[in-house]
């Protein structure tokens, strides 16, 4: 029996301790038991079958039903990721994140206000070790992949010497050569030998970051899922226009030619279209007649495809970045106030943040911590990667602040200011009001009779 708390306010008998074991370690709404089939294989039991395999089946319905060009799944994705616009507004939403300052802090419990000097020792180790990885940033960029693709993944590659076990190198992978097991959610690999199930990978080899509002879904959420659909109507369109511009930017050369000509001069006749219309030049034979047609309404229609696609742009920047009251105002067309720029900037920073918690989370529960199992015994808990994520204070209002306090006769610390400031700051020496002539006697050396003629002076 399970040892009652709250004996006072317990009132329910608890469970017995093979049943709360059941309840707790289990799931009951997995996707085995869901009425709609979400995996592939066969599956006996809480195990697999002999011989046989069960993984996730991929709910991505662009993945599942679409194709462009013979492309189909990721790199269906990797295509529309090479779209100018996509591209730019990926890497930046991707450069946000990276570009933050990282630190490695230790561990310490909520008692604790210094870590320990192991915990300090085990924190400055996995820095000096992240420190030494090759392009690091570059391995960042590539884990918020997944931003896009909804996971990456990346292998690490270790090394060992005779002090410790390091990271040698970290090589990014195209989600297109992973599964995901049904029951476990275990990263799997497709190779030639298991091109659909894949194989069971090694424990602390390969780090999967994943940007995905739901546990229940291994390959994560991805906005190319959203990008895909503007992406293709904005390329089919610019098709579309292209055509356009052919056709209607410039006069048409007609050669006009007798009705009953044979089909030799009817050949000549377009032979001489052609030149013109690509050449610039042509010949006209005597009995040949030439005319200019130009389409009507072209500017119109140019620019109703040209409003199309930024239309598009428009669409697939705010599935990256997020619709916020500056949406009209932050398009291809709008016209921003500066309020309306900080709105802008605030929600961005918002989304920023939220997606660099991700990644610290995926570095310090996977990486760092794999990196400190492999060289320290019985830790009391694990150091964490973290960004800065504190907003640049506004010191022109901290300046305000502090002239209002001073004013109302407080004082503050020199080295606080300072260090606030970046500036060493130091106390005036006090204004005299009456300064005094270096010409002048003090009182003090001042004969009885001096003294006497000037409080004279005075009455007078």
């Amino acid at each position: 029996m399970a040892k009652k708390k709250y004996p006072d306010n317990q009132t329910k008998q608890l469970p017995e301790y093979g049943e709360l074991i059941s309840i707790m370690q289990d799931e009951t709404a997995s996707i085995v038991t869901d009425y709609i089939r979400q995996y592939v294989g066969v599956i006996q039991g809480n195990g697999l079958k002999t011989g046989q395999s069960a993984i996730y089946m991929n709910q991505d319905r662009v993945q599942r039903y679409q194709t462009y060009q013979d492309l189909a799944f990721y790199d269906l994705y990797a295509e529309v990721e090479r779209d100018p616009k996509v591209r730019s507004i990926l890497d930046s939403a991707k450069i946000n994140v990276v570009e933050m300052d990282w630190a490695v802090y230790p561990y310490k419990t909520k008692k604790e206000k210094q870590p320990t000097a192991r915990n300090q020792a085990i924190a400055d180790f996995v820095e000096e070790q992240l420190a030494k990885i090759e392009y690091l940033p570059q391995h960042l960029f590539a884990l918020m992949g997944a931003l896009g693709m909804g996971f990456s993944v990346t292998e690490i590659i270790w090394g060992m010497d005779n002090e410790s076990v390091y990271i040698k190198e970290l090589l990014n992978r195209t989600p297109r050569r992973f599964q995901f097991n049904a029951t476990d959610r275990k990263l799997r690999v497709r190779d030639i030998e298991s091109p659909y199930f894949g194989k069971e990978l090694p424990a602390k080899k390969f780090i999967v970051h994943r940007c995905s509002a739901q546990w229940s879904d291994p390959f994560g959420d991805a906005l190319d899922q959203s990008l895909y659909w503007m992406w293709l109507f904005k390329k089919t369109v610019i098709k579309f226009w292209m055509q356009h511009l052919q056709v209607g930017a410039s006069s048409i050369p007609i050669v006009k030619h007798p009705a009953n000509a044979n089909a030799q001069l009817k050949s000549e006749a377009l032979d001489i279209a052609k030149m013109i219309r690509n050449g610039a030049y042509g010949r006209l034979p005597a009995n040949f007649e030439l005319l200019w047609a130009e389409a009507k309404n072209a500017i119109q229609n140019a620019e109703a495809y040209n409003g199309f696609v930024r239309m598009c742009d428009d669409q697939m920047s705010e599935c990256v970045n997020g619709q916020t009251l500056t949406g009209a105002a932050s398009s291809s067309e709008g016209k921003g106030t500066q309020a309306l720029g900080k709105e802008h900037r605030k929600t961005q920073n918002a989304r920023d943040v939220y997606r660099a918690k991700g990644l610290s989370s995926t570095f310090t529960n996977q990486i760092i911590k794999w990196l400190v199992d492999y060289n320290f015994a019985n830790v009391e808990g694990y150091p964490i990667y973290r960004p800065d994520l504190e907003e640049p204070e506004d010191l022109v209002s901290e300046a305000t602040i502090i002239k209002t306090v001073s004013d109302a006769g407080y004082n503050f610390d020199e080295s606080e200011l300072s260090e606030k400031f970046s500036y060493t700051i130091t106390k005036k020496e006090p204004l005299k009001l009456n300064p005094v002539n270096p010409l002048e006697k003090n009182p003090e050396d001042k004969t009885p009779e001096e003294l006497e003629k000037e409080k004279n002076d005075e009455k007078e």
